[in-house]
Protein backbone atom coordinates (compact mmCIF):
# COMPACT_ATOMS: atom_id res chain seq x y z
CA UNK A 1 0.00 0.00 0.00
CA UNK A 2 2.92 2.31 0.81
CA UNK A 3 4.36 1.87 -2.71
CA UNK A 4 0.93 2.49 -4.19
CA UNK A 5 0.66 5.78 -2.30
CA UNK A 6 4.17 6.75 -3.36
CA UNK A 7 3.28 5.98 -6.98
CA UNK A 8 0.16 8.23 -6.80
CA UNK A 9 2.13 11.08 -5.23
CA UNK A 10 4.75 10.79 -7.97
CA UNK A 11 2.05 10.95 -10.64
CA UNK A 12 0.49 13.98 -8.94
CA UNK A 13 3.83 15.80 -8.90
CA UNK A 14 4.42 14.94 -12.57
CA UNK A 15 0.99 16.31 -13.52
CA UNK A 16 1.67 19.56 -11.64
CA UNK A 17 5.05 19.93 -13.38
CA UNK A 18 3.39 19.36 -16.76
CA UNK A 19 0.76 21.99 -15.96
CA UNK A 20 3.49 24.48 -15.06
CA UNK A 21 5.32 23.73 -18.31
CA UNK A 22 2.11 24.18 -20.30
CA UNK A 23 1.48 27.52 -18.60
CA UNK A 24 4.91 28.67 -19.75
CA UNK A 25 4.27 27.49 -23.32
CA UNK A 26 0.91 29.26 -23.56
CA UNK A 27 2.50 32.70 -23.50
CA UNK A 28 1.62 34.41 -26.76
CA UNK A 29 4.21 34.19 -29.49
CA UNK A 30 5.50 37.66 -30.28
CA UNK A 31 6.17 38.80 -33.80
CA UNK A 32 9.36 40.74 -33.19
CA UNK A 33 9.40 42.06 -36.76
CA UNK A 34 5.94 43.58 -36.32
CA UNK A 35 6.95 44.97 -32.92
CA UNK A 36 10.10 46.54 -34.40
CA UNK A 37 8.24 49.16 -36.44
CA UNK A 38 9.77 47.93 -39.69
CA UNK A 39 7.57 48.18 -42.77
CA UNK A 40 7.93 45.13 -44.99
CA UNK A 41 6.90 45.85 -48.54
CA UNK A 42 6.58 43.86 -51.72
CA UNK A 43 6.68 46.39 -54.53
CA UNK A 44 4.14 44.34 -56.48
CA UNK A 45 1.60 45.40 -53.82
CA UNK A 46 1.82 48.91 -55.28
CA UNK A 47 0.49 47.70 -58.65
CA UNK A 48 -3.21 48.55 -58.73
CA UNK A 49 -3.81 48.14 -62.48
CA UNK A 50 -4.37 44.79 -64.22
CA UNK A 51 -2.17 44.42 -67.27
CA UNK A 52 -2.64 42.56 -70.55
CA UNK A 53 -0.69 42.11 -73.74
CA UNK A 54 -2.04 42.86 -77.21
CA UNK A 55 -0.04 41.21 -79.97
CA UNK A 56 -1.28 42.67 -83.24
CA UNK A 57 0.72 40.39 -85.54
CA UNK A 58 -2.56 38.82 -86.72
CA UNK A 59 -3.64 42.24 -88.05
CA UNK A 60 -0.76 42.28 -90.55
CA UNK A 61 -0.66 40.80 -94.04
CA UNK A 62 0.89 37.36 -93.54
CA UNK A 63 1.93 38.54 -90.07
CA UNK A 64 4.65 40.69 -91.61
CA UNK A 65 3.44 43.83 -93.37
CA UNK A 66 0.92 46.61 -92.71
CA UNK A 67 -1.53 47.10 -95.55
CA UNK A 68 -3.26 50.24 -94.35
CA UNK A 69 -6.85 49.55 -95.40
CA UNK A 70 -6.83 45.93 -94.12
CA UNK A 71 -4.97 46.94 -90.98
CA UNK A 72 -7.43 49.70 -90.09
CA UNK A 73 -10.36 47.32 -90.66
CA UNK A 74 -8.86 44.76 -88.25
CA UNK A 75 -8.09 47.42 -85.65
CA UNK A 76 -11.71 48.59 -85.90
CA UNK A 77 -12.80 45.06 -84.91
CA UNK A 78 -11.03 45.32 -81.54
CA UNK A 79 -13.46 45.46 -78.64
CA UNK A 80 -12.14 48.37 -76.61
CA UNK A 81 -14.23 47.26 -73.62
CA UNK A 82 -11.95 44.22 -73.30
CA UNK A 83 -9.16 46.65 -72.39
CA UNK A 84 -11.12 49.15 -70.28
CA UNK A 85 -9.26 50.12 -67.12
CA UNK A 86 -6.30 47.89 -67.92
CA UNK A 87 -2.70 48.56 -68.74
CA UNK A 88 -2.01 47.34 -72.27
CA UNK A 89 1.39 46.33 -73.58
CA UNK A 90 1.50 46.31 -77.38
CA UNK A 91 3.69 43.81 -79.15
CA UNK A 92 4.15 42.45 -82.66
CA UNK A 93 6.31 39.99 -84.58
CA UNK A 94 9.84 41.46 -84.27
CA UNK A 95 10.54 40.66 -87.94
CA UNK A 96 7.45 42.54 -89.18
CA UNK A 97 7.69 45.83 -91.04
CA UNK A 98 5.67 48.28 -88.93
CA UNK A 99 5.42 52.00 -89.67
CA UNK A 100 5.35 54.16 -86.55
CA UNK A 101 1.82 55.38 -87.23
CA UNK A 102 0.50 51.79 -86.91
CA UNK A 103 1.28 51.80 -83.18
CA UNK A 104 -0.66 55.03 -82.85
CA UNK A 105 -3.68 53.62 -84.72
CA UNK A 106 -3.86 50.60 -82.40
CA UNK A 107 -3.37 52.73 -79.31
CA UNK A 108 -6.08 55.20 -80.34
CA UNK A 109 -8.59 52.32 -80.50
CA UNK A 110 -7.78 51.50 -76.87
CA UNK A 111 -9.04 54.79 -75.43
CA UNK A 112 -10.73 53.05 -72.49
CA UNK A 113 -7.46 51.48 -71.36
CA UNK A 114 -5.74 52.95 -68.31
CA UNK A 115 -2.59 53.27 -70.42
CA UNK A 116 -0.97 51.76 -73.52
CA UNK A 117 2.77 51.09 -73.89
CA UNK A 118 5.02 49.38 -76.41
CA UNK A 119 6.81 46.24 -75.30
CA UNK A 120 4.27 43.63 -74.32
CA UNK A 121 3.13 42.49 -70.90
CA UNK A 122 6.42 43.16 -69.08
CA UNK A 123 6.42 46.78 -70.25
CA UNK A 124 2.80 47.16 -69.12
CA UNK A 125 3.63 45.77 -65.68
CA UNK A 126 6.62 48.11 -65.40
CA UNK A 127 4.39 51.09 -66.22
CA UNK A 128 1.75 49.93 -63.72
CA UNK A 129 4.45 49.73 -61.06
CA UNK A 130 5.76 53.18 -62.01
CA UNK A 131 2.24 54.59 -61.63
CA UNK A 132 1.84 52.79 -58.29
CA UNK A 133 5.11 54.23 -56.99
CA UNK A 134 4.13 57.67 -58.27
CA UNK A 135 0.92 57.45 -56.21
CA UNK A 136 2.59 56.33 -52.97
CA UNK A 137 1.32 58.25 -49.95
CA UNK A 138 4.38 60.15 -48.76
CA UNK A 139 3.06 60.38 -45.19
CA UNK A 140 2.93 56.58 -44.93
CA UNK A 141 6.71 56.44 -45.28
CA UNK A 142 7.77 59.55 -43.37
CA UNK A 143 10.59 58.57 -40.97
CA UNK A 144 9.87 54.89 -41.65
CA UNK A 145 12.27 51.97 -41.64
CA UNK A 146 11.48 49.93 -44.75
CA UNK A 147 12.43 46.46 -45.88
CA UNK A 148 11.80 45.96 -49.59
CA UNK A 149 11.16 42.23 -49.81
CA UNK A 150 13.72 40.39 -51.88
CA UNK A 151 11.47 37.56 -53.05
CA UNK A 152 9.25 39.87 -55.08
CA UNK A 153 9.85 39.09 -58.75
CA UNK A 154 7.53 41.76 -60.12
CA UNK A 155 9.76 44.79 -59.97
CA UNK A 156 13.33 44.24 -61.16
CA UNK A 157 16.11 46.80 -60.76
CA UNK A 158 14.16 49.58 -62.50
CA UNK A 159 11.25 49.32 -60.08
CA UNK A 160 13.59 49.17 -57.10
CA UNK A 161 15.35 52.35 -58.20
CA UNK A 162 12.08 54.16 -58.87
CA UNK A 163 10.88 53.28 -55.38
CA UNK A 164 14.20 54.22 -53.77
CA UNK A 165 14.24 57.60 -55.48
CA UNK A 166 10.63 58.27 -54.43
CA UNK A 167 10.97 57.43 -50.72
CA UNK A 168 14.65 58.14 -49.93
CA UNK A 169 13.96 61.78 -48.91
CA UNK A 170 11.21 60.59 -46.55
CA UNK A 171 12.48 57.48 -44.75
CA UNK A 172 14.94 56.79 -41.93
CA UNK A 173 16.30 53.68 -43.60
CA UNK A 174 15.77 51.27 -46.47
CA UNK A 175 16.87 47.66 -46.48
CA UNK A 176 16.52 44.93 -49.07
CA UNK A 177 15.76 41.28 -48.38
CA UNK A 178 13.76 39.53 -45.69
CA UNK A 179 13.47 40.46 -42.02
CA UNK A 180 15.81 37.60 -41.11
CA UNK A 181 18.46 38.63 -43.64
CA UNK A 182 18.60 42.19 -44.93
CA UNK A 183 21.10 44.26 -46.87
CA UNK A 184 21.28 47.90 -45.76
CA UNK A 185 20.66 50.20 -48.72
CA UNK A 186 20.20 53.67 -47.24
CA UNK A 187 20.27 55.24 -43.80
CA UNK A 188 19.48 58.89 -43.12
CA UNK A 189 22.33 60.69 -41.42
Amino acid sequence: MHSNLLHHLTLLVEVQVLQLNLAEVEEPIRNRVADSGLIQLELSELIKIDCVELDFTNMLKEGMVVIEKEFRAKVAELNECDYAGKGVGLTVNPDAIIPDWAWMVVSSKLSKAEFVVVGGLESAKAEALRKGIENVDNEAYKDARIIVRGCDEACGPEGLLLFLNKVRPLVKSIMFGEACSTVPVFKKK
